[in-house]
């Protein structure tokens, strides 16, 4: 019996799991603030700043993180901020919450229709009476989806919250 049987079938099985990735050769930045890293690392030296549709060469992969090359540069990026199909134009840019691909996008229509989810159709409302409550005014509840909707959180505020949770690119 051949007792290099078990370490060739864990590589093997290794391989077939890291193909995928392996096989991408091009990702595209679908998220805002994304960054060229010089190492694996969101405390490493940023080399550039790459906006949403950069197309991606890839090199390689470790972890979380891509080695690609862009624009002449080659380094890090988190897998976060990338995608493997191209952000549509209508989707790339944009500075609020719910701006740039790869993030909700929510659309007025959706919140609309949305709002149904969440005590504002008629059988909540009749629900909301045969269980002895007064319903709240429907305009209460869309007045304040409008004001979630329209607000705005910058870069900073973002990247301060990623790190202070340790989520994402901060994870270690």
């Amino acid at each position: 019996m051949n007792t290099n049987a078990p370490l060739i079938a864990a590589v093997a099985g290794t391989l077939l799991l890291a193909a995928p990735a392996l096989a991408q050769d091009k990702l595209f930045v679908s998220s805002e603030g994304a960054k060229l890293k010089a190492d694996k690392s969101a405390s490493s030296d940023t080399l550039a700043e790459l906006p949403v549709g950069t197309a991606l060469s890839v090199l390689g992969q470790e972890e979380s993180w891509y080695k690609v090359s862009a624009a002449g540069k080659s380094g890090w990026i988190y897998r976060g901020k990338v995608s493997a199909t191209a952000p549509e134009p209508s989707k790339q840019g944009g500075d609020n919450l719910f701006g740039g691909a790869g993030s909700s996008t929510i659309m007025v229509s959706e919140a609309d229709s949305a709002r149904s989810m969440r005590g504002l159709s008629d059988s909540e409302q009749q629900a909301a009476r045969e269980a002895g409550r007064a319903p709240r005014p429907l305009s209460d509840y869309k007045s304040a989806l409008d004001q979630v909707l329209a607000g705005k959180v910058d870069k900073k505020e973002l990247e301060n919250f990623l790190k202070a949770g340790h989520i994402g690119e901060y994870a270690k």
